[in-house]
């Protein structure tokens, strides 16, 4: 579960600080705390994380919210509310904002909801709570007011965001290591009928200054040696002469800082582009939604998706990481428009190099598609949950069956025009696909389209997973889709024998996922080494030899090198960082390697390493040696010390 900068509650405590000094302001997050192990995944996970959030005095606990966390956040209020039942609690965010009323009138642990963007009205609650004042003057907010439930009017959103103070980033302890999304503007003048966000912000496009971004970078990076940021913005370059201003300044400024965002493709163009690279920007997330041009007037994107896909290339070209993401299940889904999604999702993902992704419509309460559509829900998503212990995961099923008009964005949309299956089949197939990336160009030219491979795998898991009732009907992981595919070359008689190797390559990769992580200390590498220097394996790998030019496979060469060896030989390891890592050995090197898994000293293994397969010798010992101390110097071998 991956930790994240609260950003948003920084700001929500900045916020009240400045407006209310005397109130004391704690910030938790929750997946920190999972993480380091001190909530168990237990029949008691969510008593344990009220514990953790209620301390004692607790008079107000704020609870931030979104789609698929909103079923946890109310069992998280019911047990904050018995363990401090004169506590206060409440909820904010774009999840819970269009839902106020009914999360008042079902849940008695929910007293009220900041609706819309919420600084300066949980600002003024604080304030009217410290002082005993009514709450009915708060424009923003929806309350308990004893037993009905109060709905204040809509609050304006704020003008100019320089006028929030800076976050309170010191009063988060993961603040060095988690993933930080800053926030440097809010709201997008577009009007996707899908999307719940662009309202939620009044559709009001607003930056913060240059000034005031760089002023948090230089905070972020000198105070906490922050070396990247993301930037929290739905359309980072919806004002093309704003973001070159911004990237001159970042250059001028040369912060050392890299950076992400996301955009559209039709508001940015190969200059900006170049300029963006310039400046530091690494990455881009462009949302396409749906591969059908069609579909693209549906849905109200209106995006040219010839011109996306040069975007995407271009982007790639001047050394930005391109992400695209697309979107199946609409209600006026096709099997055209299905077709044509799935098949730019894996062009996208060919152009940019890099990563794509494919999501299911998630019902979103707020956007214009919902008010016209809602009639159209029914069918409970196949995403993937929280694995929770037993009971707490009944608790968390049965508040989502029990109250469907509230925890919408656990349904999908009913899609008359293509398979229901299909659509679940992909809920969650994305990221093993992008993983096999290297495999598509090659193995997709053997089907009419990329749709018929993804309906044979429909069909293939929910048989396989038939026989494994602890999965949902249509979820895979990696080795289910390597698996299918090898099952799918042996069935369609492909006799390429490239793409066999290839995808055991990556089924060698998958299993080197599973070694322990290697961590590797620069005292380990011994400086001196004679014939006598005991030497032992240093990380734990998997070798593995391929029958072809594997490494120029990989690198997207479509012929092998005139020079190539045969077979290639490739170590897999774990990082210390959980990655995989692969280089390629010589034979040699596998010979050493292999004698190493039993300490030897370094003149026998170089000895060794000059024995052929049919057991003739030949070269010097130096040559030997050569080797040795180059698989030292990649810490592939390490001095082992007589106890």
């Amino acid at each position: 579960m991956q930790a994240f900068v609260p950003v948003g509650l920084l700001s929500l405590k900045a916020s009240c600080h400045a407006a209310c000094p005397s109130a004391a302001v704690d910030v938790v997050e929750v997946n920190t705390l999972i993480n380091a192990g001190q909530i168990q995944n237990s029949k008691d996970f969510y008593d344990d994380l009220a514990d953790a959030i209620v301390g004692a005095g607790t008079d107000l606990v704020g609870l931030m919210t979104d789609s698929d966390s909103l079923h946890h956040t109310v069992a998280i209020a019911s047990r904050v509310k018995a363990r401090a039942p004169r506590a206060i609690v409440g909820l904010g965010g774009p999840a819970s904002s269009p839902l106020a009323r009914p999360l008042l009138q079902r849940f008695e642990a929910i007293d009220f909801v900041v609706r819309g963007e919420g600084e300066e009205t949980f600002a003024e609650a604080i304030c009217a709570l410290e002082r005993g004042v009514t709450l009915s003057g708060i424009a923003g907010l929806t309350w308990r007011d004893r037993l009905d439930v109060a709905h204040n009017t809509d609050r304006k959103v704020i003008e100019d965001l320089d006028t929030l103070p800076i976050p309170d980033f010191a009063a988060y302890s993961g603040i060095r290591d988690a993933a930080l999304y800053l926030d440097v503007g809010r709201g997008c003048p577009f009007k996707c009928s899908f999307c719940a966000t662009a309202p939620f912000w009044e559709r009001r496009y607003r930056m913060k200054s240059i000034p005031r971004i760089q002023e948090e970078i230089w905070l972020l990076r000198d105070r906490w040696g922050r070396g990247h940021v993301n930037f929290s913005h739905d359309i980072f370059t919806c004002d093309a002469k704003w973001t070159h201003r911004f990237c001159d300044a970042m250059k001028s400024a040369e912060l050392g800082v890299t950076w992400s965002c996301s955009t559209r493709t039709d508001v940015i163009d190969p200059e900006l582009l170049a300029h963006m690279a310039e400046a530091g920007c690494v990455e881009i997330y462009y949302g396409i939604e749906t591969g059908s041009q069609a579909m693209q007037a549906v849905i109200d994107k209106d995006l040219d998706l010839a011109r996306s896909r040069d975007i995407v290339r271009a982007t790639a070209s001047v050394g930005i990481r391109p992400v695209t993401g697309f979107i199946l299940g609409y209600p006026e889904e096709t099997p055209e428009s299905a077709s044509d999604t799935l098949t730019r999702f894996f062009d996208f993902l060919e152009v940019g190099g890099y990563r794509a992704h494919i999501f299911t419509l998630c019902p979103f309460p707020g956007a214009p598609m919902f008010a016209r559509a809602q009639e159209l829900i029914g069918r409970r998503s196949e995403c993937l949950e929280l694995p929770l212990a037993a009971e707490a995961a009944a608790e968390a099923d049965r508040t989502i069956s029990e109250n469907p008009h509230i925890f919408v964005g656990h349904f999908r949309y009913a899609t008359a025009g293509i398979s229901s299956e299909l659509v679940a089949a992909v809920e969650e197939i994305s990221p093993h696909l992008v993983l096999l990336k290297r495999l598509w160009p090659m193995l997709l030219p053997h089907y009419d389209a990329p749709m018929t491979l993804l309906m044979r795998w429909t069909h293939w898991i929910a048989e396989r997973n038939a026989e494994r009732p602890w999965r949902g009907r249509h979820h895979g992981d990696a080795g289910d889709l390597i698996d299918f595919l090898a099952r799918e070359l042996a069935e369609l008689g492909i006799a390429d024998g490239r793409l066999g190797e290839l995808l055991r390559y990556e089924a060698v990769k998958l299993a080197a996922a599973a070694l322990p992580a290697n961590s590797l200390d620069d005292t380990e590498r011994p400086t001196q080494v004679s014939s006598d220097t005991i030497l032992g394996q240093a990380r734990h790998y998997l070798i593995a030899a391929f029958a072809v030019d594997i490494g120029g496979l990989i690198a997207g060469h479509a012929q092998p090198a005139n020079d190539v060896v045969l077979p290639q030989w490739v170590l897999f390891a774990r990082g210390s960082s959980g990655a995989v890592d692969t280089m390629m050995i010589s034979d040699r090197a596998r010979r050493i390697l292999e004698c190493a898994q039993r300490p030897r000293k370094a003149g026998e293994l170089a000895r060794a390493a000059l024995i052929d397969a049919a057991g003739r010798g030949g070269g010097p010992t130096e040559c030997g040696l050569d080797t040795v101390h180059a698989l030292l110097e990649r810490r592939l071998l390490k001095e082992v010390i007589p106890s």
